[in-house]
């Protein structure tokens, strides 16, 4: 014999029970969904595909996709400011504008920003070839050393690293503020050389071909004390700053960081030229680090 049984229990109880739960469930505190990380780069990111600062904003997309299962989504912006390095210099230092840039690796860059150690170029920075007009090439045929490569001025942007360092070492330096005018001084013969890195040369015949530039085939320019090309952000930035180096240590260990290097045409050129041994290696001192 039974001694008690359940009775089900009415339509009317049940929907009481349910009205209570969806009552509860939209009284309970909503959690805001995090917004998106926001970085900022300079330019207006439709650099050419073949051009370098194509390869570091892609890198830099690299590692922030590599983390987004652990920090979260992000936003690339543009900053199209045109002041050049310096303006992206004093930029990330203030933090504002933008949030990350990147370039050779020196100490007071160090001291100003945050960098992100981790050399973007593989050493492709340290070694410089020149870019000169193709009738100046017997000229340079008879260099031997630094004191001989010294009779020649060399043409420079403003504020940039290697024509700085070259001043230092005793050069005659011309510098502009306009990118595109300086390949047009040498074409004007303003000047004998512009010393370019092995990532760059490349690029730079191609990209100015309209003045018949071209690199110099016997020399091969080295810094005494290497000089990475790193990223940098603002110096109490230490959360991207983290993320960035987790990102590239991921796209390193995987391959990704290397498919994106050799993507580059002027890259893979940069290290056939490293890899050749018919040049005459000239020791520059590094007076940056």
């Amino acid at each position: 014999m039974k001694l008690f049984h359940l009775a089900k229990p009415p339509a009317f109880f049940l929907m009481i029970v349910q009205c209570i739960i969806l009552i509860a469930t939209c009284c309970l505190p909503s959690v805001p969904k995090a917004e998106p990380l926001r970085v900022v780069v300079t330019g207006d990111g439709n650099a050419n595909s073949q051009d370098p600062s194509y390869f570091f904003e892609q890198l830099l997309v690299l590692a922030l996709d590599k983390t987004k299962l652990t920090d979260g989504d992000y936003v690339l912006g543009h900053n199209t400011h045109g002041g050049g390095i310096a303006r992206d210099r004093a930029m990330v230092i203030a933090g504002v504008g933008i949030d990350v840039m990147w370039a050779s690796a020196t100490k007071e860059r160090e001291e100003q920003m945050r960098v992100v150690p981790i050399d973007l170029l593989k050493d492709l920075n340290n070694f410089r070839v020149l870019l000169i007009n193709k009738e100046s090439q017997a000229q340079f045929n008879q260099v031997k050393t630094l004191d001989d490569l010294k009779k020649f001025t060399v043409g420079s942007g403003e504020h940039w690293t290697d024509g700085l360092i070259m001043k230092d070492n005793g050069f005659n330096v011309m510098a502009t503020s306009s990118y595109y005018g300086l390949f047009k001084m040498l074409a004007a013969r303003r000047f004998h050389f512009i010393s370019r890195g092995l990532h760059e040369i490349g690029y730079d015949t191609q990209a100015y071909k309209e003045f018949a530039l071209v690199k110099e085939e016997k020399l091969l320019l080295a810094y005494d004390v290497p000089i990475p090309y790193c990223f940098f952000v603002n110096k109490n930035n230490t959360t991207l700053a983290d993320r960035i180096e987790r990102g590239l240590n991921i796209a390193l260990q995987d391959g990704s960081f290397d498919k994106l290097f050799y993507q580059m045409p002027s890259f893979k050129e940069g290290e056939d030229i490293l890899k050749g041994a018919n040049r005459t290696l000239i020791t520059v001192k590094n007076t940056k680090k």
